[in-house]
């Protein structure tokens, strides 16, 4: 309510008193002033008991799947609320509409979600919020708008594609990857039971299904091999000089997010290195490790970084060092020129497999790697599956 129309008010009400002597408008007057007083209260306590934040968990998103973005409002009052309306800010690049706005009414100490659909367009780091929340009283004289900074950050990760075959090689024992050899049990994935045998170990009795067969049960395990793995990302512009760039750079952050993602499946050792660019121009460099956390901040890195103009592939490579025994390497690039591929040489005399996935119009399918003991494919994507093709 302004000024002026408070004055109007309080003239009206002392003109009332110094010249009318009816009661029923000085009854009128009161009960007037009294209906203000009560709106005026009502305004300063929902200003301050109305609560605003965001209802997600996580703030990640894949591309290409919708979530919903959540907005719970609530009313800290022991009266209600008859209406607020609340209008949140969005990306254009993750929503349809750049605000999104809704009228609520709310009882007393209720809490709503208010609901609106985001959807992973394209991978990167997207902002949604503030959030304006507006109220006007009763009488439609005390109002407010205030700018609630609910503002969060939204990763849309790369595309996470299945693979028809993925290659891999490696002599290490315990991981995920069925083997034949029988010394290499992996004691996490049981295959089933047989009855105790003398030789049997005694930590392999299954008590609970023994105690249900009344008879003495053993696990059995599948055999497997650890492929621990680093994965080498060439994000260079120079590499990528040719048309529809875009997409096959797109597309290698896409491979190198689904090999990640199928080896964290697998419960293998992986690490990842690219000459790509993050923020405040550095490189983006994992070491070996497994686990939800590792997975997610690799997959959120790829979310966001971008293709580097100075940084040569050979710099990568580079850093392949300090590797484990028998850790296979993944390289993921349009083309490898003489002094990368002698690299590569080098790290596969000191026991590393070398798998180079090659992706783009420049295919050198005269070129023959296998002679010096590198896998080479070609690799793309189809309906959501990465076919691999042996060159």
């Amino acid at each position: 309510m302004s000024w002026g129309n408070f004055t109007i008010v309080a003239i009206f009400t002392l003109l009332n008193f110094l010249f009318l002597d009816f009661p029923a408008a000085k009854i009128i007057v009161y009960v007037s002033f009294l209906f203000l007083f009560l709106n005026y209260l009502y305004y300063r306590f929902v200003l301050s008991n109305i609560n605003v934040e965001r209802g997600n968990k996580d703030y990640f998103l894949f591309s290409g799947i919708s979530e919903n973005s959540v907005i719970k409002v609530k009313n800290k009052l022991f009266f209600p609320v008859h209406a607020i309306t609340v209008k949140d800010q969005s990306d254009l690049n993750i929503a349809v509409r750049q605000v999104y706005s809704f009228l609520v009414s709310l009882d007393s100490r209720e809490e709503k979600s208010l609901f609106y659909t985001i959807c992973g367009k394209k991978r990167g780091l997207y902002i949604i919020g503030p959030t304006t929340v507006n109220f006007v009283d009763l009488a439609g004289i005390f109002s407010f708008e205030i700018e609630l900074d609910t503002r969060k950050e939204i990763t849309v990760f790369p595309n996470i594609y299945v693979f028809s075959d993925f290659p891999y090689k490696s002599l290490q024992p315990q991981g995920n990857f069925r083997n034949k050899l029988p010394i290499y049990e992996d004691v996490s994935l049981i295959k089933g039971v047989k009855e105790y045998q003398p030789g049997d170990e005694l930590k392999r009795i299954n008590w609970k299904i023994s105690a249900r067969q009344d008879k003495i049960l053993v696990n059995t395990y599948q055999f497997s091999i650890s492929v621990d793995s680093f994965v080498v990302l060439n994000l260079s512009k120079e590499n990528y000089n040719f048309r529809e760039k875009d997409y096959y750079i797109e597309l290698a952050i896409d491979i190198a997010s689904s090999i990640v993602y199928y080896l964290e499946g697998k419960k293998q050792n992986y690490g990842i290195v690219s000459n790509g660019k993050l923020k405040n121009d550095e490189s983006l460099y994992f070491p070996m490790n497994n686990g939800n956390m590792h997975l997610i901040d690799i997959i959120s890195s790829l979310s966001i970084i971008l293709p580097s103009d100075n940084k040569l592939f050979i710099e990568s490579l580079k850093e392949l060092t300090n590797l484990k025994w028998g850790t296979s390497i993944y390289i993921i690039t349009p083309e490898l020129n003489e002094e990368e591929i002698a690299y590569l040489i080098e790290i596969n005399k000191k026991g590393h497999p070398i798998n180079i996935f090659n992706l783009g119009p420049r295919i050198d399918r005269e070129l023959d790697l296998s002679e010096i003991g590198f896998s080479r494919y070609y690799v793309d994507v189809e309906n959501g599956i990465v076919k691999i093709l042996s060159l």
